[in-house]
């Protein structure tokens, strides 16, 4: 399979490839510099310990000189690997067991960050779209996520609907109130050009994960 998928939908210089970590730990290894510097500074001091990809598929924009300028991952939910969402509320709210009534495949869309220089322009919006082509690139039918209260709205455009039944939860920490949400990639109320125009690309380049 190539090593990554150029997205063609932002413009130059900023583009964004999609790739399995273990393929590329090399960008795997910029995401995580970056997503860790990201939680640093939104917490305002030490970060938690650097995300496990775990055979995640990493969506990674890059700018001029190769430098990251945010990303999202996405993680196929396999037999005996609990998800991102599960591990982080499994002990505030009943997420394992939603996940497990979820219709297969299932994905989950989590770890985004934005570089500060790019907060507020359009690279959010963009990742999202890339993370629903990844999932439909993985054949997924619902996608999971959790996202606080900042985040949530930017969600919604991309279909996401908030679990009423999982609560809403201080986490990372009482400053936010972040919540479970679904939606389904097949659905997507915006961007439905350009996710056709990149999920068959994907999909050649991804398909040893479906």
């Amino acid at each position: 399979m190539p090593n990554a998928s150029t997205c063609p939908f932002v413009p130059d210089p900023i583009t964004i490839d999609a790739f399995f970590a273990d393929d590329r730990p090399d960008l795997a290894g910029l995401y995580l510099a970056g997503h860790h510097e990201s939680l640093r500074r939104h917490l305002g001091g030490p970060a938690p310990a650097p995300a496990r990809l775990d055979g995640a598929c990493v969506v990674l924009a890059r700018g001029p000189g190769g430098r990251a300028l945010g990303g999202i991952r996405v993680h196929l939910r396999r037999p005996g690997a609990p998800l991102p969402v599960e591990l982080a509320l499994g002990d505030r709210c009943p997420i394992a067991a939603a996940v497990a009534r979820a219709p297969a495949p299932l994905v989950e869309a989590c770890g985004t960050w934005i570089g500060a220089e790019q907060r507020g322009g359009v690279l959010a919006a963009e990742l999202s779209l890339a993370s629903i082509a990844v999932a439909r690139a993985l054949g997924a039918r619902r996608i999971v996520g959790c996202a606080h209260q900042h985040a949530m709205e930017l969600y919604r455009r991309f279909g996401a609907v908030a679990d009423p039944e999982l609560g809403v939860h201080p986490y990372p920490d009482a400053r936010y109130a972040t919540r479970v949400f679904w939606a389904d990639p097949w659905t997507c109320p915006e961007g439905q050009s350009t996710l056709d125009a990149l999920v068959d690309r994907l999909r050649r380049g991804l398909a040893r994960a479906a």
